[in-house]
């Protein structure tokens, strides 16, 4: 008896031994990633992984050697000196130069135990391939460039193969990005509405051709228990959802609509503080126009989900006429681009108070823009890839 105890003593320290030191399953990479909040000096990579991991981006100058070649600069998904720990991942890469192109990979590794300040043990770790294959690029923004091309699509509402046959040509029409102007899916309930609606598709199209996002929230965005999270998965370069960004001869200002109903719907349960946050946008919106940087491009493209209001519309858009047209009719703006009624207008009649044209693209087609110190060339093409309309702005 006494032997068979000292036995399966030894068989259970044999197995406890043989526990520690077995291989823990890797997390894999979930979704993505993309890129978007592209600057002059920096841009940010966002993906997901399957469980809680840290991550980080390694980056690469254009130069013709290797990935491996050398030891490569690591940028932590960090917060306060410490690693993020988590399944979503965003990593900001700043100090770049401007209109240059590098190359980058994502890198995590799994939590295998956490035990706080005893001892955290990691996985061998996951990450994009760079050995048999190219790895992600991407340039950054030039305000020196002499043009600027890019797409817009908006109100997806989660019909992602629309979204793929909207955006399938852009890896050889290689736009300098592709704006999304809101409502990407009618309500966000989880991180995967988001993945399923569009992001997962933008993913596997545009990230391998080096072309990134710029994100609009519409007035969807605003509704469903995972929407208070819009800004983790579309940061800006203000913290906010309006921001705005120079490239080439242009100057874009990425406006917040809200949402159309008044605050006190019933459909918003009582969570709505829209209006107080149009009143901040207007105040930051007036900063804008006024500073050196907006005055001294030659081109200036505003883009916004919803449409100034006029005389039947709703108060979402009234409260866009009443707050930020007044501050745009003095800014020489040369376009609004909008979307929201799921069907192509173009307003040049001042019936939204507006002294510039306003172009509403449909839920069924993009816009090609290409613009230079000129003007502005706009086309809508359908899924077919045929232009439907075209508009210029002369300046």
């Amino acid at each position: 008896m006494k032997r068979l105890t000292l036995l399966l003593g030894a068989l259970l320290l044999t197995a406890a031994a043989l526990a520690q030191t077995a291989v823990p399953p890797t997390v894999r990479i979930a979704h993505g990633p993309y890129v978007l909040n592209v600057t002059e000096d920096g841009f940010t990579v966002v993906w997901d992984a399957k469980a809680d991991a840290i991550g980080w981006v390694e980056l690469a100058p254009m130069d013709g050697s290797h990935f491996y070649s050398a030891e490569r600069p690591r940028y932590y998904d960090s917060h306060l000196g410490l690693c993020r720990v988590g399944r979503m991942h965003r990593v900001r890469i700043e100090g770049l130069q401007p209109g240059t192109t590098y190359r980058y990979r994502i890198m995590q590794r799994g939590i295998v135990l956490n035990e706080g300040n005893r001892r955290v043990i990691l996985d061998d770790g996951d990450g994009s391939e760079v050995y048999r294959r190219k790895p992600y690029t991407i340039r950054t923004l030039d305000p020196a460039q002499e043009k600027v091309d890019f797409w817009m699509v908006n109100d997806i509402h989660a019909r992602d193969s629309v979204f793929q046959l909207l955006i399938k040509e852009a890896p050889e029409a290689q736009p300098d990005f592709v704006c999304l102007n809101g409502d990407l899916a009618s309500q966000t309930e989880t991180e995967q509405t988001l993945w399923d609606a569009c992001l997962g598709s933008a993913s596997k199209i545009l990230t391998p051709a080096g072309i990134p996002l710029a994100v609009t929230r519409g007035n969807h965005e605003n509704r469903g228990s995972f929407s208070p999270r819009f800004l983790d998965y579309f940061p800006t370069s203000t913290g906010e959802v309006y921001y705005t960004f120079r490239q080439g001869p242009a100057y874009f200002v990425v406006l917040d609509c809200g949402e159309d109903k008044p605050d006190s719907d019933i459909r918003y349960y009582g969570l709505s503080t829209t209006d107080a946050y149009r009143e901040q946008e207007a105040r930051w919106l007036k900063g804008v126009v006024e500073s050196e940087e907006y005055r001294s491009a030659p081109l200036h493209i505003v883009v916004l989900h919803m449409i100034p209001g006029g005389k039947s519309s709703w108060h979402g858009e009234q409260e866009l006429r009443r707050l930020l047209v007044p501050i745009l009719n003095e800014a020489s703006v040369d376009i609004m681009l909008c979307g929201h009624y799921h069907r192509y207008q173009w307003i040049d009649d001042g019936s939204r108070g507006t002294n510039f044209p306003i172009l509403v693209n449909s839920n069924r087609d993009k816009l090609v823009v290409k613009a230079d110190r000129r003007g502005i060339d706009i086309d809508v093409v359908n899924t077919g890839g045929e232009v439907i309309k075209r508009h210029r702005i002369d300046k």
